[in-house]
């Protein structure tokens, strides 16, 4: 279906008058030219066709007399000037947007392009991780910077302990027999499944199809007074409903043999403790029986007592307990006055 040509319309801003025909270049009431601002638009109800016009572009503006001149001239109509040293059409007039009018300070001060440019987001972003994690070393550096600090020793303690394992039977099963293991019995059970196909079901299922269509119609400005009517052909769309057969699979027992198996196994049973605030540490007596053995030993050191410190310019104090070397909990004495270096919270030094 051929394209049709619709008669536009605009406004005069100098008289008022409305509804002029896009072709008419001068305003048949005051006699005004059809200027820069003019914004094309089409009336409501029955459009006006125009048979015979040539849509050959938009309209454009002499760059040196401002003269109103068709697309087909190539030189202005009223001072001969040649088109192609004219910028303004209708459609770059419509596509430039109104500039705000200068504040009093910007009409004094010029700013530089690199003023004027806008910093992207992503490098907002990278600023920011970039102080955060320079923020975030600082602190750290302030917090865990070497600090002395006067303590006093109220007690001294320690405690050694020792992990206990027993040696343990233990009934398990799997799906294969593991070395040392003795079995118990056996059985045949489900392992895994499988989909087997049962029978095939009706089911109703639907689907769009195409049932017929209709024509939209729209309208392009052509930048000359008149407007383009499009009838573009759009499908209708129809649900379809229909039946078809689906296989439905019921799930099949897999068996297997598993086996049921006696195993012996060491395992954590208990810790022997011994502790004490003197200075002649000794380690909890055992009794093992022969299903019994040790895991492991380990010794812990504690110091605690009270820390003197500043705070705000004031003198403070509070108590605090450390866990120290076996060395240094041998040297120390309790009701000493030490002093301490601290990284944090860490004791690093004493003296």
């Amino acid at each position: 279906m051929a394209d049709k040509i619709v008669m536009g319309y605009w406004d005069c801003p100098s008289c008022g008058s409305t509804g002029i025909p896009g072709t008419t270049y001068d305003c048949p009431n005051c006699g005004r030219q059809r200027g820069k601002e003019t914004k094309f638009y089409m009336k409501a109800g029955k459009v006006e066709y125009v048979p015979g016009h040539k849509v050959v572009g938009a309209d454009w503006y002499c760059e040196y007399c401002g003269a109103l001149n068709t697309a087909a001239r190539t030189t202005c109509e009223n001072c001969g000037a040649p088109k192609a040293e004219s910028k303004d059409d209708y459609f770059s007039l419509k596509e430039q947007k109104p500039k705000p009018a200068p504040s009093p300070v910007q009409n004094n001060i010029q700013a530089s392009p690199d003023q004027n440019k806008k910093i992207p987001i992503w490098m907002w972003i990278v600023l920011g991780l970039v102080v955060s994690v320079t923020l975030s070393n600082v602190l750290s550096a302030w917090f865990n910077k070497p600090r002395d600090y006067t303590f006093d020793v109220q007690e001294m303690t320690w405690e050694n302990s020792i992990e206990i394992e027993d040696y343990r039977t233990f009934r398990e099963s799997d799906w294969n027999l593991p070395s040392g293991a003795r079995l118990a019995y056996t059985a045949s059970e489900i392992r895994s499944y499988e989909s087997v196909l049962d029978h095939y079901e009706s089911v109703t299922k639907s689907r769009t199809v195409q049932d017929g269509g209709h024509y939209e119609t729209s309208y392009s400005d052509n930048g000359d007074g008149t407007f383009t009517e499009h009838e573009t052909y759009v499908p209708d769309y129809t649900t379809e409903y229909y039946e078809e057969d689906e296989p439905v699979y019921r799930q099949e027992p897999i068996y297997d043999t598993k086996y049921y198996y006696d195993i012996d196994r060491w395992t954590y049973e208990k810790t022997e403790t011994a502790s004490g605030n003197d200075k002649n540490p000794y380690w909890p007596t055992l009794n093992l029986s022969d299903k019994e053995r040790e895991a492991g030993r380990e010794s812990k050191y504690t110091m605690s007592g009270t820390l003197h410190y500043k705070s705000f310019g004031k003198d403070k104090e509070k108590q605090q307990t450390y866990e120290i070397q076996e060395s240094w909990w041998r040297d120390i004495k309790k009701g000493q006055t030490i002093e301490l270096t601290l990284e944090g919270d860490k004791l690093t030094e004493w003296k």
